[in-house]
């Protein structure tokens, strides 16, 4: 994924943000939202992993359908681990450089 990309993402997650707080105006949006959000997702996420992996009830759904979900639970963690490091004014894309590209070697 290029750094544009990352950016454009970000871009468009804080729209739906803005969308989102238009239409519910009395959640609050705090700096806390943001972390207590990523925790919320993360754990809707781990249900539908669970339920995929045979370790949660089906709840009557099929693999296919239990997929999907677990593939916009993943979505919602990304989306809000976004919006929290551009609340936080990190520079993800300089995080990632310094943090997990470094070290790597010139030939990829």
């Amino acid at each position: 994924m290029s750094d544009a990309s990352l950016k454009a993402l970000t871009k468009k997650v804080k729209r739906v943000l803005t969308e989102y707080k238009s239409n519910f105006p009395n959640v609050i949006t705090d700096r806390d939202y943001f972390p207590f959000k990523v925790t919320e997702e993360w754990g809707e996420c781990l249900q539908n992993y669970l339920m995929l992996t045979d370790r949660g009830r089906q709840k009557g759904l099929s693999k296919e359908e239990i997929h999907a979900e677990f593939t916009k639970e993943f979505a919602d963690v990304l989306g809000m681990l976004l919006l929290f490091a551009d609340n936080e004014g990190i520079d993800i894309e300089k995080a990632f450089d310094e943090k997990w590209f470094a070290n790597l070697s010139n030939e990829i």
